[in-house]
């Protein structure tokens, strides 16, 4: 990982207008990563309260079959490294980079990905952990897949999403029952190749079928690059296909239940059309109506965040677990009085993220893999 100097009119007012970087990913993404660091933002503490239970669930996973909000938090960042790989590589090209230096920078940043996801479980378990089911551990795969139809224009790209799903939905058929927790193909896989399987029923082999997430975020990023489409065209594009997708992924949820833990097919079609929506809004809002100018309001925090959201994504793997047990000495009197001194608690943690990245921010450091 290396600290690059980029000048702040490279993230918010790009000099090249046919790779002009899009205001409104750089939000989507701080505020993804907002989401995600937040840890529910205090409110797992309430999950038996009558009145914020029923909203402190929607801030956890699906315990298995079906969908929360907080499901979509890594269909959300897979999708916008796709988003993004246009405009970096075609910026790159621009430069003279070739396919084979192409090749090699995608190659290298998938080992420092996963380098990086390995690195951020050990130190959050406090030993060595061969996980490979966190996000950067999944895009070191997901990357690779979509790379290779970077290119080769919309039908391929779509034709191999949908065989990556495909693929998944058939090696899951293999076992029986095919969906059940711990028993199914990737459970089965994990133990014959790890001995194990993980908490909550997640499977390794998920970076197949989320692989199409990634590879469904390339074909928006062309799009939104395409100088010769409208703004409004594009918006309607996405939304159109954001609908369909919603729909064509609840229509298979009658045959393929609808699972994140192992990502199936329904799942990373309906993720993706809650995705295209949030995207043609932060486009609509931040690029093209620009209600809020760029760098200015509550915008320019997450774009902040946007900013270094690999590194948050480890900071805040390696240090949460420090973070509660440090809590646990200064707080753990406070059950007594209630649960609301840990949601305080919480939100501290969530401000200073938010400041450590604006720290780095201001001094110009933008940690890129």
């Amino acid at each position: 990982m290396a600290a690059h100097s980029p000048s702040v009119e490279t993230l918010t007012t790009p000099s090249s207008p046919t790779y002009a970087r899009l205001y409104s990913l750089d939000v989507f993404r701080g505020l993804t990563m907002v989401w995600m660091f937040g840890n529910g933002f205090g409110l797992q503490y309430f999950r038996d309260d009558p009145t914020l239970g029923p909203v402190a669930k929607q801030f956890t996973h699906a315990a298995w079959e079906g969908m929360t909000p907080w499901d979509l938090i890594q269909p959300f960042f897979m999708f916008i490294v796709g988003v993004a790989m246009p405009y970096a590589f075609e910026a790159r090209r621009a430069k003279g980079d070739t396919a084979g230096s192409g090749w090699a920078r995608v190659l290298r940043r998938s080992v420092l990905l996963l380098l990086c996801g390995l690195a951020a479980r050990s130190i959050q378990r406090g030993g060595p952990n061969f996980d490979l089911i966190n996000v950067l551990g999944q895009l070191a795969f997901t990357y690779v897949f979509a790379y290779v139809v970077l290119n080769r224009g919309w039908r391929a790209q779509a034709a191999a999403a949908i065989g990556l799903l495909i693929l998944h939905t058939a090696l899951f058929l293999q076992f029986h029952p095919a969906w059940e927790l711990n028993t199914n193909f990737g459970a089965g896989l994990d133990r014959a190749l790890l001995g194990k399987n993980w908490n909550g029923g997640y499977a390794t082999i998920n970076f197949l079928s989320s692989g199409a997430n990634t590879i469904f975020g390339v074909m928006a990023g062309w799009l939104l690059i395409d100088r010769q489409k409208s703004a409004a065209e594009k918006i309607r594009t996405l939304v159109l296909y954001g609908v369909a997708c919603l729909a064509a992924g609840l229509a298979l949820w009658q045959w393929i239940p609808l699972i994140k833990k192992i990502w199936t097919a329904s799942f990373a079609i309906y993720s993706t059309g809650f995705t295209l929506l949030a995207l043609a809004f932060f486009y609509w809002l931040l690029d093209v109506r620009k209600k809020y100018p760029q760098p200015a309001g509550w915008s320019k925090i997450f774009a902040i965040v946007g900013a270094n959201s690999i590194f948050i994504y480890m900071f805040h793997e390696a240090l949460y677990g420090f973070v509660l047990k440090a809590g646990n000495s200064f707080l753990g009197e406070a059950r007594r009085t209630g649960d609301v001194p840990w949601m305080l608690y919480e939100w501290a943690f969530i401000a200073i993220e938010i400041l450590v990245c604006y720290g780095l921010y201001q001094r110009r450091i933008f940690l890129k893999l």
